[in-house]
């Protein structure tokens, strides 16, 4: 069964890596959300409806979310 990315324990990880520059941890997911719909693209099937919120949704700087 595959899990979502990132994962919980992924998500603290990558959070604190970035701590000290937030919006830099957005271009990474960013870049990571890109690959993933290169991925789903060169496969038979359709993207996940959710992929912002699983690659960009939690990763918004504070103060940043609309």
């Amino acid at each position: 069964m595959r899990r979502p990315w990132p994962c919980a324990v992924a998500k603290v990880e990558l959070a604190e890596q970035y701590q000290r520059f937030p919006h830099g941890l957005s271009v990474v997911v960013g870049s990571f959300l890109i690959e993933a719909i290169d991925d789903w693209t060169a496969g038979p099937g359709m993207p996940p409806p959710d992929l912002y919120e699983r690659f960009l949704g939690w990763a918004e700087p504070p103060g940043m979310a609309a």
